[in-house]
């Protein structure tokens, strides 16, 4: 088999959140760790997605049909989480209460019309977040990816038919606290690190579903 295609995508600021490390990883991916993703068969196609209800939709689509890839991932902000967080599912609803960064609310309160009520990711696994673990920042597998964009980002995704999985980051350290030397430092390297470490496997888990579709195992 030849090259994957990995879309990866990030967002940019959103209220409360002038500054979305998401964006800031995807840069990172794109300009400091290509010579890795090359040797692994890997081909990385980027973006940086508007927090922008009835933007965002749209533009992941078109963005989908341009790059065709054989899996997505996207990144994003989950300010109040202390880790990262590797989404198992995303859900058909849109939440009416908070406004995204052009200050409008969602007009849907689902994400797709008729479509089902959830969708699971088949890469979030336990195995992919004990590797990213293992890079040093504390990561958890979880069922929440919430009801903003987010959402509706890796829903749109998994409806697609394009194997999909969403990874919320927490906000960077500044000061760890004195009374806990022992927090996780949240540093923008080594958030890119834990990513990149994702990516790699998330290749391979796609490479194994490629195989078992052609009765190749």
């Amino acid at each position: 088999m030849g090259d994957l295609t990995i879309l990866v995508t990030g967002f940019s600021a959103f209220p409360g959140a002038p500054v979305n490390p998401s964006a800031a990883i995807v840069m990172r991916l794109l300009h400091r760790h290509t010579r890795r993703f090359r040797l692994h068969g890997i081909r990385l196609q980027t973006a940086v997605l508007p927090v922008v209800y009835d933007a965002v939709t749209r533009e992941l689509e078109e963005l989908i049909e341009r790059a065709h890839p054989d899996a997505i991932v996207h990144l994003g902000l989950a300010s109040r989480r202390k880790q990262v967080s590797v989404e198992a599912c995303a859900v058909n609803r849109i939440t009416t209460l908070h406004p995204d960064s052009a200050k409008r609310q969602a007009a849907a309160r689902a994400v797709r019309a008729g479509g089902l009520p959830a969708l699971r990711s088949p890469l979030a696994t336990p195995a992919l977040a004990t590797l990213m673990r293992r890079t040093g920042v504390p990561t958890q597998l979880s069922m929440d990816a919430g009801d903003y964009v987010c959402n509706q980002t890796l829903y749109t995704s998994l409806a697609s038919g394009a194997p999909a999985v969403f990874i919320h980051v927490p906000r960077l350290s500044g000061v760890r606290p004195e009374s806990d030397e022992d927090a996780p430092w949240i540093t923008l390297p080594a958030l890119t690190r834990a990513v990149e470490t994702a990516l790699v496997a998330i290749a391979g888990h796609v490479r194994r579903m490629q195989r078992e579709s052609h009765g190749l195992l």
